[in-house]
């Protein structure tokens, strides 16, 4: 999922037919060449991570129901990156910023890569996380403010097009070096990227004026304390230590920190973020449905390396290509389909691809080859249409002024959903193993929930259709 805003949503589909040429000094195709670097960097890294997941667990002697763990923290960390960029952004400039970030996700990748056991990883994969969410924005930012309205677009383009790839190239690449080397490899091919883009944005990055920022550390800290111990006591809901005392007052604490948070965030002049857009019921509708598509797509993609690792002796690689075959999906989807879609209402776009992916984990869970090359493929295609959707619909319900702040907005439901997703996979692996529910079980539970989180997406879209009808 790609992490771009509605303005630069219909570029990706221009991106193989540009007519317009683009006239870019040597230091611009330079600044160009590094943006596109840190812009692959947590996309390749994020595909990379699903398929090695069981490799990773073997290596450092952690469970499958828990390796998991990997994923969820990295995406909260990368949600409070996001969270953090303006403040960083608008005190240390943005070359800095983008140095600072870059060498952060670096550092973390090269300390993942020598992880020996899980609070190890779990450690370092934070800290990877937390430079890609500083990375993301601060990239689109230096993008925008180099390039002229009129040269943006086919810049983001130029740019957006391996940013497309990288999520279906992860995998395959990612499973050939955990298979043939070692998955720690995986990692250390961070060290070359970030160095090369390093090396060519140094000096072609502009800079920028900066200012005093004083971010609200308050809210700031309370949602993200909140959020960790909310995860942390959802995740004991397959064990009896979920109805003991102590996780019970955790559960109820992170809650009411989370309240707190959102309250103090709305009462105070010096807000982290405006929400004000949320008094909108379709903007809010179509957040939800961003956190819904994000936690079933993270959720399965994490879920399957998992479940067939436990169950079958199946090649790495063969996993890698299936979920390579998810993302070729998406991006044949995107190219052809969903340019007939786009006057189509998003809700029902988004339910329409929940519930085609949906489809597909049964096509998956009948097995075999033909089966899983399919319904990977379909699964991309639904879920392709989807995430397009999911991404440029909150634009259509919010005014002017609140863009900027429905673009963090998203990209940090994006990263919660997913943190949702992964907590998901580990509770269905974790009532596998203890044979709890069967495989097939498992299997059913992600298509039910897929089919029904699309469900939800074609009532809000009957709902707004009929209120719009009305006034």
């Amino acid at each position: 999922m790609e992490y771009i805003h509605k303005a630069q949503l219909n570029i990706i589909w221009k991106g193989f037919n540009m007519k317009q040429s683009l006239d870019l000094t040597i230091s611009e195709r330079k600044l160009v060449f590094a943006m596109t670097l840190s812009s692959i960097l947590p996309l390749l890294d994020s595909s990379i991570v699903n398929v090695i997941l069981p490799a990773i667990s073997n290596d450092i002697n952690a469970s499958y129901a828990y390796i998991q763990w990997a994923v969820t923290i990295y995406m909260l960390a990368c949600a409070a990156g996001i969270l953090l960029s303006l403040y960083v952004h608008k005190n240390f400039g943005l070359k800095k910023a983008w140095i600072g970030s870059i060498f952060v996700f670096l550092a973390g990748s090269i300390m993942v890569g020598f992880s020996y056991n899980l609070v190890s990883l779990i450690l370092f994969r934070c800290l990877q996380g937390f430079g890609a969410g500083i990375l993301i924005p601060i990239t689109q930012s230096i993008i925008a403010t180099h390039f002229a309205k009129q040269r943006l677009k086919p810049v983001m383009a130029l740019i957006a097009i391996p940013s497309v790839f990288a999520p279906a190239l992860g995998p395959i690449f990612g499973a050939i070096l955990s298979e043939q080397l070692n998955w720690r490899i995986a990692f250390f091919i961070n060290i070359p990227l970030a160095l090369l883009a390093f090396f060519f944005g140094r000096t072609t990055i502009p800079e920028t004026k900066t200012s005093k920022y004083n971010m609200n550390i308050y809210v700031f800290m309370t949602f993200l304390i909140a959020l960790i111990l909310f995860f942390i006591s959802i995740k004991n809901i397959t064990t009896e230590h979920f109805f003991g005392t102590s996780n019970i007052i955790m559960l109820v604490f992170a809650i009411g920190l989370m309240m707190v948070s959102l309250i103090t965030n709305n009462k105070s002049d010096n807000k982290l973020i405006d929400l004000s857009a949320f008094n909108c019921y379709q903007y809010s509708l179509a957040i939800i449905m961003g956190f819904l598509t994000s936690l079933i797509f993270f959720g399965f993609m994490i879920f399957f390396p998992l479940i067939q690792a436990i169950n079958e002796n199946i090649s790495i690689t063969y996993i890698g290509m299936l979920l390579a075959l998810q993302g070729v999906g998406a991006w044949l989807a995107r190219k052809f389909i969903y340019k007939s879609l786009r006057e189509i209402n998003s809700f029902l776009i988004i339910g329409i691809g929940l519930i085609i992916s949906a489809i597909s984990i049964l096509i998956i869970q009948v097995g075999g080859n033909a089966s899983e090359i399919i319904g990977f493929t379909v699964r991309g295609s639904g879920l392709g249409v989807a995430t397009i959707a999911v991404l440029s619909s909150p634009f259509e319900f919010c005014e002017k002024n609140q863009i900027k702040d429905t673009s963090a907005i998203t990209r940090v439901i994006q990263q919660i959903g997913g943190a949702f997703g992964s907590v998901l996979s580990g509770i269905l692996i974790n009532l596998t193993l203890d044979q709890i529910i069967s495989v097939n079980c498992a299997y059913q539970i992600m298509f039910f929930l897929s089919l029904v989180f699309g469900i939800i997406a074609v009532i809000a879209y009957i709902f707004s259709y009929r209120v719009n009808t009305k006034s």
